[in-house]
């Protein structure tokens, strides 16, 4: 998928949220808080992991924080799932590891950090390496039916 399938999600599902075209392909959080003037601190990561039954999960954490398959697995009372291969996140969820967004991921279990529902606004994959998606986590949780939890390291 990209990014045309994401402003699609977002448009279908009226979510106040933009897709964000970098200059080149966002290599780490720093480059793009540098890129976008947004502190580190507000850039968040989907990570994808996958169950036992082959189901994705996706973990939405801060972007400098890092995701426990041991907390994921207790709050969903299943054993720690494991971190998907860059193959295994683009056949589960359709995107790269790099572009995940955090919506538009309909069949997967989702879990958010609350390092993240803490704020207004954050950025995160926006649909391919080359875009961000600036979404205020209120929405991500409207959107994904997420369950608060922590679920950093």
């Amino acid at each position: 998928m990209d990014n045309i399938h994401l402003q699609r999600y977002l448009n279908d599902h009226n979510i106040n949220a933009e897709i964000l075209t970098m200059s080149g392909r966002v290599r780490s959080v720093a480059e793009a808080s540098q890129e976008l003037g947004v502190p580190p601190d507000r850039f968040i990561k989907t990570v994808v992991f996958i169950d036992s039954e082959e189901k994705p999960i996706l973990a939405i954490v801060q972007g400098t924080d890092r995701a426990s398959s041991k907390r994921i697995g207790k709050a969903l009372g299943i054993p720690p799932p494991t971190l998907a291969t860059s193959d295994d996140a683009a056949r589960l969820t359709g995107y790269k590891v790099g572009g995940t967004p955090p919506v538009s991921i309909v069949e997967a279990k989702t879990l958010i950090d609350p390092n993240v529902t803490s704020m207004e606004e954050v950025v995160g994959g926006g649909g391919t390496d080359h875009h961000l998606l600036r979404i205020n986590p209120a929405h991500i949780l409207e959107a994904t039916n997420a369950t608060v939890v922590r679920i950093r390291k």
